[in-house]
């Protein structure tokens, strides 16, 4: 959804739902730009705060999220990657919505969805080891609402972020700083984002004082409006705690109350890593000792600090330093969380400086020749990207259990630990002090423990990652475009990729050869643009478990587990459910046959019935001898009582719409009244008995870009209600009416 268009004069044209209305193609007009602009877009930024209801502005439905906060479940250690890991550690992140992999840079964090997609974008997948998600690069105080759909949807808190804010917004000169908190208060509920990262880098102590006492005039207007999870973490750009806690006195002079509401959380400036930039800025000096609760004062939660690492110039720096914070794959130190910050720009620098690294090379090796041609096909981007991405969240071998230590090779080039090194984010490659230079080692996950929203029925994933090259339904493809939507991803697999051997011990030191490979494939799928995949060479040797879900479902009589899946010849699959009582233990369900198109499998749980699911895996055993294996998963679900297909849509309808100079295409601007049991809508145009999908959305309003008109005089517009599990519901229609 392209999000620069500017205000013009605002046309309703209702339609009942399910009814044959026409609308003439007369009522649109070229000249109108109707496409719906970002949130407070355009002119003076405090004079749009000032002004801006999203109430009453006709843009605001078109980038609310309406996917609530799912609960987490409570840890379970022993079905943890790493069980020696303290749960309680926490894990933040400041990321990007959408950064593009090919092609020219192009900024679409202010883009919620496209169809037709211009770049391959990458989207995060790795919710798991997030607590905290800082919507960063350009967004400003409103979240992208796919971004807040998709950390909603895995349990953890987003933030938007006032970044070095106007002095207007927090001195009380313009508007009364009690107006401000009622405002910012007002975008996080009708957004439905969860708070603020206050980002303060420059100021006088008397700025600081009274963003302090904006803070806490928030917190109270927060619990004013009922919203528990309102979250505000501060920045401060000195690695100085003291701004928080106990915290500068009031605007008054007064002190400030321990009781006093205040930030919840704050992240500490890399400058405590000894990280510099060349280039000035707002790094804090590198420190000896970080603050202790008994230098501050006052008692504060340890886990409510997250150490900053800001990872864009290379992400390798993670595993040099967060081990001063966190022990790896253990208990024994925890000082506080850890925050990593452009992490997948960090990422792609990386991947564009190995791709120059390779070509500015005469004579390459047979090796060199693969990975340069891995890196710059463009049929290859994605999956050279995940590659990337997934060992930093996963470690270096790609398995999250796995230990993921340095080699000596590597520690060599991380250096004696008592050297300390200050790396900057400007330097050539090749430079001592760059990034760059520096190994993937450690990964996030060797130090964050996995969290999980499996906690009741139904669930149900697809393994739909929130972008693809066609999108499926019912393994039908419906569209041949390429898009994406991060805000109608699935709960992806918690471990990205747990495998270890069928039959024998787990080395978490070791790579066991030969396993199964385990991704997603964009080729074919159920429903979205993916499905899981497990490929590879079979044989008794390399049978394979897959530790896909942590879970903590109590399992009662009628439940039910569902697969849809396709091929699996030559191999045995089964599925395996790891309960609380025997963690150490798997009980495997067969599940008998292959096939060469989509089938359904199911079996019921009831002699399981009373216990706690904890985990679930898949399993791949050789049926007969050696034989090329490739099974495609497109549907896993866990369900109970069946549940009722949701109800038709009421209201659907075209808001408005503009038709293009040669009468070819049209942009629509679409609405309907939201109902909050379904999970999803799906949006299809139908021409004949020809079904084209165009958009999914967990909301109330969509803007088509470009409907194409075909032969037919008219096209009918569907509106699938979609609850996730079962059936769909009956749709909605209208349709459009192209003569002119």
């Amino acid at each position: 959804m392209s999000a620069s268009a500017s205000r013009r004069q605002f046309l309703t044209l209702t339609t009942a739902a399910s009814a044959a209305a026409f609308i003439p193609a007369a009522l649109s007009f070229a000249a109108d730009n109707i496409a719906p602009a970002y949130p407070l877009t355009g002119g003076d930024a405090w004079d749009a705060f000032k002004a801006y209801d999203p109430a009453t502005h006709p843009d605001a439905p078109f980038f609310r999220s309406r996917v609530k906060r799912a609960d987490r479940v409570k840890p379970f250690a022993a079905t943890q990657a790493h069980p020696e890991l303290k749960p309680e550690v926490p894990g933040g992140t400041l990321l990007a919505a959408y950064l593009t992999l090919s092609g020219p840079d192009e900024d679409l964090n202010r883009t919620r969805y496209q169809i037709g997609a211009r770049s391959r974008v990458h989207v995060e997948r790795a919710w798991q080891y997030q607590d905290v998600v800082v919507a960063w690069n350009t967004t400003g105080l409103v979240p992208n609402p796919a971004l807040s759909d998709a950390v909603h949807r895995n349990g953890a808190r987003i933030l938007g972020t006032m970044f070095q804010p106007d002095k207007r917004m927090f001195d009380g000169s313009d508007l009364p700083r009690e107006a401000v908190a009622i405002k910012l208060v007002a975008l996080a509920k009708y957004f439905g984002f969860d708070g603020y990262f206050v980002n303060f880098e420059s100021y006088t102590p008397e700025d600081a004082r009274t963003v302090q006492d904006l803070i806490g005039l928030m917190q109270v207007e927060a619990a004013k409006q009922g919203l528990s999870d309102f979250h505000i973490q501060y920045y401060n750009g000195y690695t100085d705690a003291r701004a928080v806690w106990p915290g500068s006195p009031h605007v008054d002079g007064s002190p400030r109350e321990a009781d006093a509401p205040r930030a919840n959380s704050m992240m500490i400036d890399q400058g405590w890593s000894h990280y510099g930039l060349t280039r000035g800025c707002c790094s804090g000096l590198p420190l000896e000792a970080l603050p202790l609760p008994a230098d501050l004062g006052q008692s504060y939660d340890p886990m409510q600090v997250y150490y900053g690492l800001q990872l864009y110039p290379g992400p390798g720096y993670l595993g040099l330093i967060a081990p001063t914070v966190i022990s790896p794959n253990s208990g024994e130190k925890a000082l506080g969380g850890l925050q990593v910050y452009s992490a997948e720009d960090g990422l792609r620098k990386m991947r564009r400086a190995r791709i120059d690294q390779l070509k500015a090379t005469t004579s390459l090796s047979a090796q060199d020749q693969a990975d340069l041609a891995d890196l710059t096909d463009p049929k290859r981007t994605r999956a050279s990207w995940y590659h990337l991405h997934d060992r930093f969240w996963s470690g270096q071998s790609g398995n999250p259990a796995r230990n993921n230590s340095p080699t000596a090779e590597q520690a060599a080039i991380y250096g004696p630990p008592e050297v300390k090194k200050v790396y900057t984010d400007y330097e050539a490659p090749g430079k001592p002090t760059d990034q760059l230079r520096l190994p993937i080692t450690y990964g996030v996950a060797n130090f964050i423990t996995e969290r999980s929203v499996i906690g009741t029925l139904p669930f149900v994933t697809r393994f739909n990652t929130g972008e693809g090259d066609r999108f499926f339904r019912e393994g039908v493809e419906v569209s041949t475009q390429p898009w994406f939507n991060l805000g109608i991803q699935d709960v992806l697999p918690t471990w990205t990729w747990w495998t270890k051997p069928l039959h024998g011990a787990f080395d978490r030191d070791h790579d066991a050869a030969g396993l199964l490979a385990v991704d997603y494939d964009f080729e074919d799928a159920w429903d979205g643009g993916a499905s899981l995949t497990v490929s590879g060479p079979l044989t008794a040797e390399n049978a394979t478990e897959i530790r896909l879900y942590k879970t903590k479902l109590p399992v009662t009589a009628d439940m039910t587990l569902g697969l849809v899946l396709k091929g699996g010849k030559g191999g045995r699959l089964s599925v395996g459910l790891v309960f609380e009582d025997a963690p150490e233990a798997t009980e495997w369900i067969a599940v008998k046959g292959s096939s060469a198109g989509w089938r359904r499998w199911k079996a019921p749980l009831r002699a399981y019935a009373g216990r706690t699911l904890a985990a679930l895996s898949l399993g791949i055993d050789a049926d007969k001898g050696a034989s090329p294996y490739d099974l495609h998963i497109g549907e896993l679900a866990l369900t109970g009582q069946p549940a009722p297909a949701p109800a038709q849509p009421q209201g659907f309808r075209i808001e408005k719409s503009r038709i293009a100079v040669d009468g070819q295409s049209v942009e629509l601007r679409l609405n309907w009244t939201f109902d909050p049991a379904v999970r999803h809508y799906d949006l299809f145009a139908e021409t004949g008995r020809t079904p084209t999908w165009l958009g999914r959305i967990a909301g109330d309003a969509y803007y088509v870009e470009s409907l194409t008109r075909d032969r037919a005089r008219r096209t009918r517009l569907k509106l699938v209600p979609c609850a996730g599990v079962g059936r769909p519901g009956n749709a909605a229609t209208l349709t459009y009416d192209w003569v002119t």
